[in-house]
């Protein structure tokens, strides 16, 4: 997930808090140092407590499938290479779900499953990774929503609205959609409209959260689940 740092007037410079919640770790920032969580962009605690970051949609991706793409990206660079991680056992292992001991929908899928999820309001959708073949329709509440992983393996979810008014999407290939009432052809990789009586519109992109299953429905356990 990504957030946008300034808030208001205030840009905020976010640490890593060594804090966790929900089994989650959960931010810091060093103008205030208030609690923010990185799954939700909500202030915990603090001077900033109940305030919302802005999401910004992004794409876990190859960087070179995207600087063929965006050749002008501004790449933050590493003092040294990262080529390991503290954290490599916990991943391999299927029985470790946080540090404390926390109930999630194991009914569904287990702990350690890693999903895609999406909010819209109070509603919550989630895919499993495995499962996310080809295009997944999501509802969320009233809202029609699709995702969909492209050929440069990012992961990317549009609402399937345009004017307030549903758009009833169909795959056509697999990087282009086709509305049913203008017969308009979509890129699902832009999320914009490339032939038809609504060429040039576009959806608008929810942002999508790459966590393990036990993580996410603790945040949301009235998520919904793509069977």
């Amino acid at each position: 997930m990504v957030y946008a740092r300034t808030k208001d007037t205030r840009t905020y410079t976010f640490i890593v808090s060594g804090k966790l919640w929900r089994n989650s770790m959960i931010m810091q920032d060093v103008e205030t140092g208030s609690l923010w969580s990185h799954i939700t962009g909500e202030g915990l605690h603090g001077p900033a407590k109940g305030q919302q970051l802005e999401s910004v949609p992004s794409v876990q991706t190859h960087w070179a499938d995207w600087f063929r793409q965006h050749p002008d990206t501004k790449l933050l660079k590493k003092e040294r290479e990262i080529t390991s991680s503290h954290y490599e056992s916990y991943f391999k292992d299927p029985e470790k779900t946080g540090l404390f001991r926390g109930r999630w929908l194991v009914e569904k899928m287990p702990g350690k499953t890693l999903v895609h999820g999406i909010t819209r309001g109070p509603h919550a959708f989630a895919v499993a990774d495995a499962n996310l073949k080809g295009l997944v329709t999501a509802t969320l509440g009233e809202a029609r929503a699709v995702l969909w992983r492209g050929t440069d393996g990012g992961v990317r979810a549009w609402l399937a609205e345009l004017d307030g008014k549903p758009v009833a999407l169909i795959p056509q290939s697999f990087e282009t959609l086709k509305d049913r009432a203008t017969g308009s052809t979509w890129n699902l990789e832009r999320g914009k409209c490339v032939a038809g009586p609504l060429a040039g519109r576009a959806l608008a992109s929810i942002p999508v959260t790459t966590a393990y299953w036990f993580a996410w429905s603790a945040f949301y356990p009235n998520t919904a689940v793509a069977e």
